[in-house]
């Protein structure tokens, strides 16, 4: 019997896209959060006495800024050296952009396989073989799984490999390959990298995703961390997911419907803010918050959303300090009483704001629109529009949901002058 642990996209010292922009944000503790969870990884596989640790890809996020990355890496390796532990591993596509690595030696007891062909290593004491192939390239778009040996006889098989497989939203079809092609080759295990999200594609042979390491943005929420293998009689015996991120990202949705007030509506929160506190495991809670239903407030809400935004950040604040950070609220909440009301009298106001409404939220039907965004462009930094950011202009549907927003702005504050009159 022997144990593995199977991991993949660390992205060591990955920058903070798009967080500098967040005043709020704890931005020292989500900066060493890769660190802590590679070492939360080092600790369990010592803890574990595993044979050898697997990386599938993507250790480093690029380029390094200095040589620190690489030094943190060789010491955190290092420390599995002290117990005997290999390490084996493939570069995948930011690994095969970094540069300085080929000025550092890899760990001693660390093997990078080729990038020229499929290498095997085999471990005759465990009666195993671990067939991989890295990445050369950062853009590799040809089926490297096609390349891999047959499963060598009376040995227990792993395949370690970075690859889209037939594809994964949101992730580059980078060494695209199919699940019929890794069953052919007769392994019983198939490490892979690349998808952030944990996936099982197969048991039978176990063809595994472990998803990252650490979420590093608000897409990527829930646990993140790796698996650990335990192999008896030359077949899987159990496959156990642990969680290793010290910084827990999470969406939200709030119900508000039927609220008639303020209060209500910080209850609502306070109680969705208390929930997703008691399911983050102890780690710091990166939370985004999408208040959703049919309620009467919907207008208020809309009217002055940084205010709306700095109450809960304040609740969340009183609830729990430095422990959670409202990211972002999103507020789609429908359902406007005193909206009906106003529409149904004949008056300026009514006649504007039915303008707003019959407004199309499609961004090519908004005159002057494109122009805007031009400009905006030019006047704010380039991270603030990452792909990844709630601010996303070369997405359709992040511009049709600003227009949208803005649509319900004008309305709420509209219906709250009104009202102070």
């Amino acid at each position: 019997m022997f144990k593995f642990i199977h991991a993949a996209d660390i992205h060591l010292d990955s920058p903070l896209r798009g967080l500098s922009r967040h005043d709020s944000a704890p931005v020292e503790s989500i900066r060493g959060a890769c660190r802590r969870a590679f070492e939360n990884l080092i600790d369990r596989a010592i803890e574990e006495r595993v044979a050898f640790v697997l990386l599938a890809g993507d250790i480093y996020d690029g380029d390094w800024k200095d040589y620190s990355t690489g030094i943190f890496l060789s010491r955190q390796i290092g420390r599995l050296g002290q117990h005997n532990i290999k390490v084996f591993a493939v570069a995948g596509n930011h690994d095969a952009a970094n540069r300085m690595t080929k000025a550092l030696d890899s760990p001693a007891n660390m093997q990078i396989l080729s990038s020229r062909k499929v290498e095997t290593v085999i471990l005759d004491d465990l009666g195993a073989v671990i067939h991989g192939r890295s990445f050369g390239t950062q853009h590799v778009h040809d089926n490297l799984a096609a390349g891999f040996a047959p499963a060598a006889k009376g040995m227990f098989n792993i395949g370690l490999l970075h690859t889209s497989l037939d594809g994964r939203e949101g992730h580059a079809p980078y060494a695209p390959c199919s699940v019929d092609d890794l069953c052919s080759k007769g392994y019983h295990y198939w490490a892979l990298g690349h998808v952030h999200q944990q996936e099982f594609v197969s048991r039978d042979p176990w063809i595994v995703f472990p998803g990252c390491i650490q979420g590093r943005h608000s897409r990527e929420t829930g646990a993140k961390g790796c698996v650990l293998v335990t192999v008896e009689d030359g077949a899987v015996s159990e496959v156990e997911t642990i969680p290793l991120d010290v910084v827990r990202w999470a969406l939200r949705r709030i119900d508000l419907s039927g609220t008639t007030d303020m209060r209500e509506v910080l209850e609502c929160t306070r109680k969705a803010i208390a929930d997703e506190l008691a399911a983050a495991d102890g780690c710091t809670l990166a939370l985004r918050i999408r208040l959703e239903g049919a309620s009467n407030m919907a207008d208020r809400l809309s009217a002055y959303p940084e205010r709306l935004e700095q109450q809960i950040r304040a609740l969340a604040a009183e609830m729990a300090g430095d422990e959670v950070w409202v990211e972002r609220v999103e507020n789609a909440v429908t359902g406007k009483l005193d909206l009906d009301t106003a529409l149904a009298d004949d008056n300026a106001l009514a006649r504007l704001l039915n303008d707003i409404l019959a407004m199309s939220d499609h961004p090519d039907d908004v005159d002057g629109l494109q122009e805007v965004i031009v400009e905006l462009r030019q006047k704010v930094p380039p991270e603030v529009f990452a792909t990844e950011s709630a601010l996303n202009l070369a997405d359709a549907h992040t511009i049709g949901r600003l227009v949208k927003e803005a649509k319900h702005l004008l309305v709420g504050r509209l219906l709250t002058v009104e009202d102070a009159q």
